[in-house]
């Protein structure tokens, strides 16, 4: 089977499967350079050469998304919500009804 060919069919099986689409993107690669006879150390080198200088971009903000997920999960969006809705909210305020139930 073309190295090539491997690598999108495991791209697109990660992906039917729910991994990350970054996630399923690096093992296609890994997978890609093995099958095409480079070993691990040529297809990471290839990889990385590859995404030239959007690396240190797309690290960047990959570690944004993992911070900005972290934050959502530990629930501090909501308490701060509800902080600024008691601050400025006024009795009877129709958004403050919404929001308790929710």
């Amino acid at each position: 089977m073309n190295a090539v060919l491997a690598a999108v069919v495991v791209m697109l099986v990660l992906s039917l499967v729910r991994v990350h689409v970054v996630l399923a993107l690096a093992v296609g690669a890994i997978v890609g350079g093995l099958l095409g006879g480079l070993g691990i150390e040529g297809t990471i080198s290839t990889f990385s050469d590859g995404l030239g200088g959007s690396a240190s971009v797309a690290l960047s903000y990959a570690l944004l998304g993992a911070f900005a997920v972290a934050i959502a999960r530990t629930g501090l969006p909501e308490l701060m919500v509800e902080r600024v809705i008691k601050l400025v909210g006024r009795s009877g305020d129709s958004r403050k009804k919404v929001y308790q139930k929710l």
